[in-house]
């Protein structure tokens, strides 16, 4: 089974049933598959490959889905390029997957390479709409899509995920997050792949709501946007999630329908899960999971109560999926997170040397060949039996003799009243740095606070305020510019 089955199924059960709608337009189910048929045919027409990478034009338009529908109804695997990503970077991306083909629906971003456009109807024939082409020869190990992460040496990574991994993702999410009448607000960007849990609701038989990301700049807009749309699920990144929270915004108007809050991507505080918790009734999820393994790998469902300086935990393992906690390659209660199951991608494309660091033969298995990944993430186990994630592994520091993890630093600052913090070490000077925005603290109102929270000797030294702090293209805080601010003495 291919993932354009679970279209196929749709258009025909459902075809009047709106699958995706933006600020100018919407879709059924039927439109959107006849709409990726015609493109597969254009796509075709140009381009008679299968089983190989065609890039994609991302934005907030349902034309954006369409499109990645279309490259795999041609046989294809799809690559999806931010629009405003720099000519360089698309370049390089380009370059990485030796891509011929590139498809747009906006603007032309691809540069001197096959390109097809959505929207130009003069490269479909008037029998291709009927002898569209199949994707036969493509089988469910086949890639469906390639996600380029951030790579450590400023070198994007590919990451190869094939229909089965999204499959086997889906028949989880479908589970345990699926609700009658589903209607989604997307948030998260289609060139991240958090937003690859919506679009396997979507084709579970939800509507995806697609929002403008500038309500954001404005809480009060996005509360409306939620009440105009009836909308009962998000999957939001954690720092929407903040966004909402820092801003008081639920005080004056709160989302009337949500019946599921999901939140992934960083460590949300206790503090802001509080807040929401206090104005919207709702299932609360924590969702974990590298790119590298399909999305998600393990959850957690609220279902107690957490004091602000609490860890909110990851949970346990989705199903089909198991988490081992490894010191070195020994089993442990605190280690780092090793994730073995049937969405463990096969790894980096063409990039065999990134791939063989990470992707490796399980430890724990020495009978047969098993792949697994290391996530360089610290995680403990509590008193629940739960997985909490503490840092990632570059993110623990040596102190006068003290192991100290900079994201238990982090989540102590973050119960108090402030918005954003990122704690980074000083090498020179062998010192702890918190970086916050927020509400301004002295230094000795911190000291005050967090000796009630963590140890002395893992209080910051020094505390800069910033009015925000920089964030990465797919929302998180952008901790290497923070760094590199820092060290070239701008903070």
């Amino acid at each position: 089974m291919l993932l354009t089955s679970k279209l196929d199924d749709l258009a025909e059960t459902v075809p009047e049933k709106l699958a995706l709608v933006d600020a100018d337009r919407s879709v059924t189910f039927k439109e959107l598959r006849d709409e990726a048929l015609s493109l597969a045919a254009k796509i075709h027409n140009r381009y008679k490959k299968t089983n190989t990478p065609v890039l994609v034009e991302v934005n907030r338009k349902v034309e954006t889905v369409i499109c990645f529908m279309g490259v795999l109804y041609s046989g294809n695997f799809y690559v999806p390029v931010n629009h405003e990503e720099p000519a360089s970077r698309i370049a390089e991306i380009a370059k990485q997957v030796e891509a011929e083909v590139g498809v747009f629906h906006d603007r032309n971003i691809f540069g001197d390479m096959i390109d097809i456009d959505f929207h130009d109807e003069s490269m479909l024939k008037e029998e291709d709409s009927e002898n569209a082409p199949s994707n036969q020869g493509v089988i469910d190990v086949d890639p469906c899509y390639v996600l380029f992460t951030s790579g450590s040496t400023g070198k994007p990574k590919g990451v190869v995920i094939s229909h089965r991994m999204v499959l086997d993702f889906m028949d989880w999410i479908l589970a345990t997050l699926s609700i009658e009448d589903q209607r989604i607000a997307n948030q998260t960007p289609f060139f991240f792949d958090a937003s690859v849990k919506e679009i396997a609701l979507m084709l579970g038989g939800a509507t995806i709501y697609i929002m403008d990301k500038t309500l954001f700049m404005f809480p009060v807009k996005a509360v409306e946007f939620l009440n105009d749309h009836a909308i009962n699920t998000i999957l939001w990144s954690v720092s929407a999630v903040n966004i909402m929270a820092n801003s008081k915004v639920f005080e004056e108007v709160y989302p009337e329908h949500l019946k599921i809050v999901a939140f992934a991507g960083e460590a949300l505080p206790a503090s802001k899960l509080n807040y929401w918790r206090k104005f919207v009734d709702a299932r609360y999820f924590n969702l974990y999971g590298p790119t590298e393994a399909t999305v998600d790998a393990c959850y957690y469902e609220v279902d107690r109560d957490f004091d602000d300086a609490d860890i909110i935990p990851i949970g346990r393992a989705c199903d089909n999926m198991e988490l081992l906690i490894l010191d070195g390659d020994e089993v442990a209660d605190e280690g780092e997170l090793v994730i073995r199951g049937g969405a463990v991608s096969y790894g980096y494309y063409n990039d065999c040397d990134k791939t063989k660091a990470a992707f490796v033969q399980n430890p724990l298995n020495t009978a047969y060949p098993e792949t697994v990944y290391r996530t360089g993430d610290r995680v403990r186990r509590n008193a629940y039996g739960e997985i909490e994630f503490l840092a990632r592994k570059d993110h623990q520091i040596k102190l006068h003799g003290y192991r100290i993890e900079l994201g238990e630093v982090e989540m102590a600052m973050a119960s108090l009243d402030i918005e954003d913090v990122v704690c980074l070490y000083d090498d020179a000077s062998e010192i702890i740095v918190a970086i916050y925005s927020g509400r301004e603290f002295s230094k000795g109102e911190f000291k005050k606070a967090l000796r009630k929270i963590i140890p002395t000797y893992m209080i910051p030294s020094r505390f800069i305020r910033l009015e925000s702090l920089p964030r990465t293209q797919n929302t998180k805080i952008d901790r290497k510019k923070l760094r590199e601010r820092y060290v070239d003495g701008e903070l």
